[in-house]
């Protein structure tokens, strides 16, 4: 139950001033979650509309506003289509989740279903769900200056995922730091937002749904307190290759002015089905094979119901039989390229600083799941190819290129309420509980030294985020200040954290690159 807390005006005019209807109070037929009388910043008008926002007790000085609607429902003629920005819908209710949008169901047992759900994402899924949720500071921390933005991509491997997921919930980091303003979208994945069918002009249509949300930030953000001009754009996994990827995408205008990219860059984003035959071969599983031409097909399948479309592609994939079919990015000259080094080398990429990281024992998050674990050689190939080395190469050409700077780290923490099993290590996702601040609330209470590394984590984003133009420095236990060095191969610009009992220390990039040809 959210229990109302009334958070106090700001002074007329101030960054974070709200739009109340002109009778000041919610409008008939909206619950009264006690905001009462101007001043409390949970009413703002939005270009989706009026937005009623809400605070509860377990993050009292959090202003939540859960399931705005950022683009039309992408359904009927819209399946597959570019997003169509959300007209103004009146008054929205914005007090609860959104569904996720249309998930690929999995067959096999992982970390993430046996060890550490909180990964995964709650609640239903629906079609209509092209929505993000903002948590932004009481509305007195924004009187001073308007607030650096975080836009967070959840990952999912581009076929699942979304924003409710309890991991990555950022209130009580909020609560706490009272500086910066998060938002986490849902986007369109596996055939609904990457379909590559031959009738569409735009194949990746769930990489656009996130410019949208992009864009919807920089129009709407500074009502809730928030800077347009100190945007961050941060995503984990495929949401990692997804800021990567929109470096190159959006060169000339990123709008962001930093990118984190955690485990994840635009590398490990290209599937191959360049011939476009796997929308085909789906749609004759669905019932509209043989169609009588391009466009006949794509119009067939956006009349089968989104359930059954789903659940088919489910089933054939986890079928295991053949041909193979895949619905992720695909290179398609506008969001996803073949070749980043010779984009790069042409200045084909934005210029903005750029975090760019891995975890020890990324493997951990990518085998099936046995009690044991399938040994340490394993878990370090699946590690290096699947991750780490992407990652190099990533960081190393834009080190060659000279796009300045890149911060990379990677990520050792292996605490054992968020690796609940020994070895699973720094596994593929174990950082996000640390940086937004919730590994403390499953499976038992951190350690000192556990606190310590996520508030140096949090304070080093935190310095990126607000100052984007100068390296990221965080205060030191001992005293004096870390300052994150720009990434050279040639000297010791590798940062790694939670290593063992050191919090932080810079190593030669040969302790992953070696492994990956790249010494």
């Amino acid at each position: 139950m959210k229990t109302p807390i009334l958070v106090s005006a700001l002074a007329a005019g101030a960054a974070c001033a709200p739009t109340w209807p002109s009778h000041g109070k919610p409008e008939h037929g909206w619950p009264d979650h006690g905001w009462h009388g101007k001043g409390d910043g949970l009413s703002i008008q939005t270009s989706s509309g009026l937005v009623h926002g809400f605070v509860n007790s377990t993050a009292p000085a959090v202003r939540q506003f859960l399931g705005v609607p950022y683009a039309e429902p992408p359904v009927g003629s819209l399946r597959f289509a570019p997003p169509v920005r959300k007209s103004s819908a009146g008054s929205i209710d914005a007090t609860s989740w959104a569904p996720s949008c249309m998930q690929q169901a999995g067959s096999g047992k992982t970390i993430y279903t046996e060890q550490v759900p909180q990964f995964l994402i709650n609640g239903g899924q629906s079609e209509d769900c092209l929505y993000l949720n903002i948590w932004a500071p009481a509305v007195e921390a924004c009187e001073q200056e308007k607030l650096p933005v975080f836009v967070y991509v959840p990952g999912g491997g581009f076929t699942s995922g979304g924003a409710d997921s309890v991991y990555k919930i950022p209130d009580k980091w909020i609560q706490r730091a009272q500086s910066h303003i998060v938002v986490v979208m849902n986007y369109r994945v596996n055939v609904f937002g990457f379909p590559n069918a031959k009738a569409l002009d735009n194949r990746n249509v769930g990489l656009l749904d996130q410019r949208m949300v992009v864009e919807w930030t920089r129009d709407n953000i500074a009502a809730f307190g928030g800077d347009p001009e100190r945007i961050t754009f941060w995503g984990q996994s495929a949401g990692g290759a997804s800021t990567s990827l929109y470096a190159y995408a959006w060169a000339s205008d990123p709008i962001i002015t930093g990118s984190i990219s955690d485990s994840g860059v635009a590398g490990v984003a290209g599937g191959g089905d360049i011939a476009q035959t796997n929308f085909t071969s789906l749609a004759g599983l669905v019932g509209c094979g043989n169609s009588a031409s391009d466009d006949a097909e794509i119009a067939c399948v956006r009349k089968v119901d989104a359930v059954t479309l789903e659940k088919t592609l489910s089933n054939y994939i986890n079928a295991g039989v053949g041909p193979k079919l895949s619905f992720t990015p695909v290179p398609d000259g506008i969001t996803v390229f073949s070749n980043y080094s010779d984009r790069a080398a042409k200045g084909l990429v934005a210029k903005i600083p750029a975090i760019i990281g891995s975890n020890a024992n990324e493997g951990t998050g990518f085998v099936p799941f046995t009690p044991d674990g399938p040994g340490a050689a394993v878990l370090q190939n699946v590690t290096n190819n699947v991750i780490a080395c992407p990652v190099a190469k990533e960081v190393v050409n834009r080190a060659t290129h000279k796009i300045d700077p890149t911060y990379r780290y990677q990520y050792a923490g292996n605490f054992s309420n968020v690796s609940p099993l020994p070895w699973m290590g720094a596994y593929h996702s174990s950082e996000l509980p640390l940086i937004f601040g919730t590994h403390y609330e499953f499976r038992g209470n951190s350690t000192e030294y556990e606190y310590e590394v996520s508030r140096f984590l949090e304070a080093l984003w935190l310095s990126f985020a607000r100052f984007p133009s100068v390296a990221p420095t965080a205060p030191l236990p001992a005293g004096g200040n870390f300052v994150w060095p720009d990434f050279d191969t040639s000297t010791d610009s590798l940062v790694r954290f939670a290593n063992g009992n050191e919090l932080v220390a810079t190593s030669s990039d040969q302790v992953i690159d070696k492994a990956c040809g790249l010494a």
